[in-house]
């Protein structure tokens, strides 16, 4: 039994670890530990917001947090320097591992799936079931890794740029980096900035935002339109989100024909009524009044973002 998997876009492009889950890492890049709701932030009026365009879907637009936060292409530039380093540092161990290559994936930004489902064509064939890339696809196991690579790979660096308690700490009287090779590849490649993860401020904005402008009035009242249209289609639902999140869509594998009906009239409902024009606008409002707030956090986060990236592809163009 497979439950929708749809959801608001995360900043949590996982970073992918040289040896996957075989290695033992666990550190993402920016996940927040906690996620604020409406009710516990403290009070702040509704920020101006000015002309609201009509909006079906907002995926080729960005949000103010954006600047902030780690692209795609930034997170698969720092994996691919990392995980050079970490295989040169194996070498000098007497040690190879040839990292299969990953599969090419499209690159997201916060706003690809933000207010999902808004696409007739998807929910016409998945309803509120997010389409699966693995179709047709064969499972394969992880592969099988010398416990010696292991041991020498390591874990990484945690967040507070340490290694895990308990982390070897030499291989056969050779001295090695905290956190294994992964941690001196991090190490290196976070020298002038960053940390190879999203930073908390700016996380911390990408869901305050969120969280706040499902609060606004402005969007409630467009919810109100939203529910007063879907029940005129015989559905009952107060948010968008109370349709998202029916229990019953997570009863079976794939979408039903009620489901499907549903996420239809949900998507044609959003547009009639301008709910991702509203949504977003709001949204963006409240992140720049953020963002004001925490600017001389978040250009220092900006400052080691560049850094880190311009580092990683300085790796990646050196021979060897």
């Amino acid at each position: 039994m497979t439950s929708p998997r749809r959801a608001r876009s995360a900043p949590a492009l996982l970073l992918t670890c040289l040896a996957l889950a075989a290695a033992g890492c666990s550190a993402g890049p920016g996940a927040p530990q906690t996620r604020p709701s409406a009710a516990t932030l403290s009070p702040m009026d509704p920020p101006p917001i000015g002309d609201v365009p009509r909006l079906t879907r907002v995926d080729d637009r960005s949000l103010p947090v954006e600047a902030y936060l780690l692209t795609g292409e930034q997170f698969r530039s720092f994996d691919a320097a990392q995980s050079k380093l970490a295989t040169g540092c194996l070498r000098e161990y007497g040690l190879a591992y040839t990292r299969a290559p990953g599969s090419a994936t499209a690159a997201e930004t916060q706003t690809t799936h933000r207010y999902d489902p808004v696409d007739p064509a998807d929910v016409a064939v998945n309803g509120y079931h997010s389409p699966d890339p693995a179709a047709g696809t064969k499972p394969s196991g992880a592969p099988s890794i010398d416990p010696d690579v292991l041991t020498v790979l390591g874990s990484g660096l945690g967040p507070d740029g340490k290694s895990a308690q308990g982390s070897p700490t030499e291989f056969h009287g050779k001295p090695l980096p905290a956190g294994g090779c992964l941690g001196g590849a991090q190490q290196r490649l976070t020298a002038q900035g960053g940390t190879g993860r999203d930073a908390d401020v700016a996380v911390a904005v990408n869901f305050e935002g969120f969280e706040r402008s499902m609060a606004d009035p402005r969007v409630k009242e467009v919810f109100q339109a939203w529910s007063a249209c879907m029940k005129e289609r015989g559905y009952s639902y107060p948010t968008p989100g109370d349709a998202l999140k029916d229990a019953r869509w997570g009863a079976t594998a794939g979408p039903s024909a009620e489901e499907i009906a549903t996420a239809t009239a949900d998507v044609d409902c959003k547009a009639r009524t301008n709910v991702v024009g509203v949504w977003f606008t709001v949204e963006a409002a409240y992140e720049g009044e953020l963002i004001r707030r925490h600017q001389a956090e978040l250009a220092a986060v900006q400052a080691g973002n560049d850094a880190m990236t311009a580092l990683a592809r300085s790796v990646l163009a050196a021979g060897g």
